[in-house]
């Protein structure tokens, strides 16, 4: 087990010491004196026995903080470099020796009397200098209203867990209302300008300002006295706080205010408007960044760490030079802080390379959010060898997600860590929203603490026993299966998938998954099975009442696919029966969310009406922390960011996202039965409504975790609609009177109980069954698979594709209860064979074919946008270089989803995924023509141009001069020629491939497509 694991690494092993009685109390060394107090908060019983003393730090500003755990029985002695490494060493020895834990969701702090002495003394080093946490959206999504015992306990949680540096924004504010008063503005302009509590990371980023205001000076100096209790605590323990840089935000009128000064309009960002950008070449610049660090330093206290990013998510820099603006937004910080550190997130295509040229990469640290991708390889040719710290966003908006890329951290980690030439010097944490899934933060915590490369399967093997205080072997088995699923994650953008329950209805949503649902249906079976001694701990309540959620969670995926299917077949029976469990289900989800405190509305609203200093100012924050977790903000930013901080919450649910699916599928069934089109739903007005609200919910558990899951698990075991069925032909295509094989494959998402049979028909082909087309049972989360022999039409064809439609029914049910049937409409292909010279690829199952000019492809794939590559082309090997020009007419399109492509596709390898040069041209249904291309080397696609109100049929055309290739479209057969843009790809070969492509991109829905060409000439 790792008690002996935790002990793994230790400097010195030696004899366990004598028991003896517990020891009076004594004052620890003083410079550890505010680890004690924190033991004090944490274990008011037992910190007495905790002897306290400093270790030197050792020579140097790279010397590693370090920690030493000995002692005896009721006198367990932990010696360290600071107040914060104390307290990682001793919630390392509660870990490992007292099968006790304490974390952001649920703790176990049932401890003998006596505190058992440690099994063998430990002695750890962090091996990186930097433990960053938090995200920049953080103050927003977790806590915005957080008070002062909130934050105290989140920092104690931090230094538990390694963290040294934690971004701190709560306040920032009160920097900004005195900033402005110094340069034009008056008191109510300024308050006018910042935004509410739980709106201001986004101004801080630049995203916009004043939404939720204006703030009292009431709540600015509440807020801005949170900001300095949390950064004084910070320094008391050891941890350093890393505040917000200046870079050039300025309110409206700033120019006319101050006289010489220029700024550069950003625009929008999701609908709302962004602040104007103070050029930092100006003067004026210098005295504004001058002032905001004096006012920031006088209300917070001294720091040197300084967190900034220009032009953050589509800041547009105008003409100014960004190597110019990162020079002088640098030369302010260290005018005002000589030798602090510029913290930058590592995102997407930030930091520019242009902004690393500029500036001094020795005093940079860049916090990685991209780290446990697959794409993500090498920061030190990313980066030009800049620092950085290896992490991961783990979690977006605060969504109620289990899952992350834990095999991806102890993988890359270690390894990147120790190679030759290594930048890594540290950790970030950097979740959009904390206090959500303890287990990833806590094997994140333990990497920069662990020399050796962390053994996942035993991490997993040991958890359950610290976290619910006992070894047990469905706990293990649990954890296990975690492991193996959420833990793991197959999703192409490494992130956990949230509930569809909590999104507002759509039929067509994706419904792409990130592991297997029924494998975490046996995790959540074996947490129900933990023995009775084990499951009175909040931890176990907090992860029981997760896992029941998520199993829910994962049924509105299963079950998405299967009412869009009832719903295109027009079958009201089915779609009647569907659409009822679908309910059934949300109640459910409402119900069990209900169980523990981590997934009530209640208190997030409390916590808003609580900081208020007014009962006027209390509605208003209600009105806005109501509003960040529906609408977001107004109608133009609902429509892109309705419900992203997607939570399954107990009140949520029942009062703003049930309603509008029983409407919506109420809608549908009504518009079924009487033939009709379905009405068009506007959401907003509903949702706005409920942010006005001033009900009160519950703040403390509404029902038994133990008792409601039991309900889960029953309700799931038994209900009907969890299956899914693929067909494939061998071969993929058929040719005239040619025969093949048709296989039917079922996977059973059903991983509570078996099925019982399962019975299969064919029909509308040629067919004859090669065995019997029934199984006798399917396993729990099992599958299988019949096959019949098809023959093809002997017909000669008349266009390069030609579908032979199927359908085939599926009945089936789980084990002793009723029947359903799965009926599935399809076509497999008759095809043209392409000339030679073609060759071809497919990532989404593709089918190709060519009768004369005329060319087609007909296939799936969920999408063709950064992580996610699934297309199918038929292409020329090495034949676009220097001074080439390829013209295309797509003819034809299906809409299997509005970013569905067809069109002109260029890679130096089309064969190799993930290689370089990646770019295409396509018309989609919704989108217009877009010009995709991949803006970093790093082989996937990450930014686009286009012009919109364009559709097939269209001619494309792409030229290559230099480093840049040019797209254009015409709707008039080649007379007239529109251009959508020039782009230059990083890492393009001197000769590529390319050719004509197509992706469904039908977002997990299964669904095929097929676009039909012509007039293709390359020159």
């Amino acid at each position: 087990m790792l008690g002996a694991a935790g002990a793994a690494g230790a400097v010195a092993a030696v004899g366990a010491a004598p028991a003896s009685a517990v020891a009076a109390p004594s004052a620890p060394a003083r410079d550890l004196a505010p680890a004690h107090d924190a033991l004090r908060r944490l274990l008011p019983d037992h910190a007495d026995q905790f002897r306290l003393r400093a270790l030197p730090r050792g020579e140097g500003a790279q010397a590693p903080d370090r920690f030493r755990v000995t002692g005896s029985t009721g006198r367990i002695e932990i010696a360290a470099t600071t107040p914060a490494a104390a307290l990682t060493g001793a919630h390392w020895y509660l870990k490992y020796t007292c099968d006790a834990v304490v974390s952001w969701a649920g703790s176990r702090t049932a401890l003998p009397r006596r505190l058992p002495a440690p099994r063998t003394p430990v002695e750890r080093s962090a091996t990186v200098p930097h433990r960053f946490a938090l995200n920049d959206t953080h103050d927003g999504y977790t806590a915005p209203y957080a008070d002062w015992p909130r934050w105290e306990r989140m920092l104690d949680v931090l230094a538990l867990h390694g963290c040294n540096e934690v971004l701190v924004t709560a306040g920032q504010e009160a920097v900004y209302h005195r900033l402005l008063q110094d340069f034009g503005y008056d008191d109510a302009e300024a308050r006018a300008w910042l935004p509410a509590p739980s709106h201001q990371p986004w101004w801080l980023l630049q995203n916009m300002s004043g939404y939720g205001g204006p703030l009292g000076t009431g709540l600015i100096d509440r807020r801005a006295a949170l900001g300095r209790s949390i950064a004084d605590r910070m320094r008391e323990l050891g941890m350093a706080p890393v505040f917000p840089g200046y870079f050039g935000t300025v309110p409206d009128g700033f120019v006319d205010r101050n006289p010489g000064t220029r700024v550069v309009p950003q625009g929008t960002w999701n609908g709302l408007r962004r602040p104007d950008w103070l050029d930092p070449r100006t003067p004026v610049f210098a005295e504004v960044a001058a002032a905001f660090y004096r006012h920031q330093e006088e209300l917070f206290g001294p720091a040197a760490h300084f967190k900034m990013d220009l032009l953050h998510e589509g800041g547009d820099a105008g003409d100014v030079p960004v190597p110019d603006a990162a020079r002088a937004v640098e030369s302010a910080l260290r005018t005002a802080h000589p030798g602090a550190t510029w913290v930058i997130l590592g995102w997407q295509a930030n930091p520019r390379p242009a902004l690393l040229e500029a500036v001094d990469t020795e005093r940079l640290l860049i916090v990685d959010g991209l780290s446990d991708l697959d794409t993500v390889t090498d920061r030190e040719k990313d980066w030009g060898g800049a620092p950085y710290a290896f992490g991961t966003i783990p979690n977006f908006g605060g969504r109620t997600t289990i899952g992350a890329n834990t095999d991806r951290w102890t993988e890359k980690f270690t390894a990147w860590r120790d190679k030759p030439g290594s930048a890594l010097v540290g950790t970030a944490y950097m979740p959009e929203a904390t206090e959500r899934d303890p287990a990833a933060f806590e094997l994140f915590g333990e990497l920069a603490w662990r020399s050796e490369k962390v053994d996942r399967e035993a991490w997993f093997r040991a958890y359950p026993t610290f976290r619910y205080g006992g070894r047990d072997r469905a706990a293990e088995a649990a954890f296990a299966a975690l492991a193996a699923t959420a833990y793991r994650l197959t999703s192409t953008d490494g992130r956990p998938v949230d509930s569809l329950f909590s999104r507002r209805p759509n039929l067509t949503a994706s419904v792409r998954t990130a592991f297997d649902p029924a494998g975490f249906d046996r995790a959540f079976a074996a947490l129900l099975d933990v023995r009775p001694a084990l499951r009175d701990s909040d931890t176990y309540r907090h992860d029981l009442t997760d896992l029941a959620r998520q199993a829910l969670a994962d049924r509105s995926r299963t079950l998405l696919p299967q009412l869009r299917a009832a719903h295109a077949d027009k079958d009201v029976a089915r779609f009647r029966t569907l659409a009822a469990l679908w309910l059934k289900l949300m109640r459910l989800a409402d119900a069990v969310a209900g169980c523990h405190r981590a997934f009530l509305l209640g208190p997030w609203l409390e916590d808003a009406k609580r900081l208020a200093t007014n009962p006027a100012e209390a509605v208003r924050l209600e009105w806005t922390a109501r509003t960040l977790i529906t609408t977001w903000a107004d109608r133009a930013a609902a429509d892109q960011l309705s419900n992203y901080a997607n939570r399954d919450w107990h009140g949520l649910l029942a009062e703003v996202h049930l309603p509008q699916w029983r409407a919506y599928l109420d809608e549908l069934t009504d518009a079924l039965v009487e033939g009709r089109a379905t009405k068009p739903f506007d959401w907003y007005p509903g949702e706005e409504e409920w942010t006005r609200r001033t009900d009160v919910h519950p703040v403390r558990a509404t029902g038994d975790a133990h008792r409601t899951a039991r309900r889960v698990f029953e309700t799931l075991s038994t209900a009907p609609y969890q299956g899914a069925v693929t067909v494939s032909a061998d071969p993929a295509a058929f040719t005239p009177g040619s025969t093949g094989t048709v296989t039917a494959a079922f996977r059973s998402l059903n991983g509570l109980r078996s099925t019982g049979r399962v019975d299969f028909e064919l029909t509308g082909l040629d067919a004859t069954a090669t065995g019997d087309t029934s199984l006798d049972e399917v396993a729990a989360g099992g599958s299988g698979s019949v096959h019949w022999r098809v023959t093809a039409p002997s017909e000669p064809l008349t266009a390069p594709l030609r579908p032979m439609p199927y359908g085939l029914s599926t009945v089936y049910g789980p084990r002793g209860e009723e029947r359903v049937t799965d009926l599935r409409r399809g076509a497999v292909y008759l095809a043209a064979p392409l000339e030679p010279g073609w060759r071809t690829y497919t990532s989404n199952a593709a089918v190709f074919g060519q009768l004369g000019g005329r060319l087609a492809i007909n296939g799936a794939g969920q999408d063709l946008w950064k992580g996610t590559s699934q297309f199918g082309t038929a292409y020329r090997e090495g034949a676009w270089s220097e001074g080439a020009e390829v013209t295309v007419r797509v003819d034809a399109q299906e809409n299997t989803g509005g970013w569905a492509r067809a069109g002109i596709v260029v890679r130096n390898g089309l064969a190799t995924p993930g290689s370089a040069g990646f770019l295409n041209l396509a018309v989609t249904p919704s989108n217009g023509v877009a010009l995709s291309y991949d803006t970093n080397g790093d082989g996937t696609l990450d930014a686009y141009r286009r012009i919109t109100g364009i559709k097939a049929p269209v001619l494309l055309r792409l030229t290559r001069s230099g480093d840049g290739c040019t797209g254009s479209c015409s709707t008039d057969g080649g007379t007239t020629w529109r251009t959508v843009a020039t782009v230059a790809v990083p890492g393009t070969a001197t000769a590529q491939d390319v050719g004509i492509f197509m992706s469904a991109t039908n977002g997990g829905s299964g669904l095929r497509g097929t676009a039909e060409f012509s007039g293709w000439q390359l020159g």
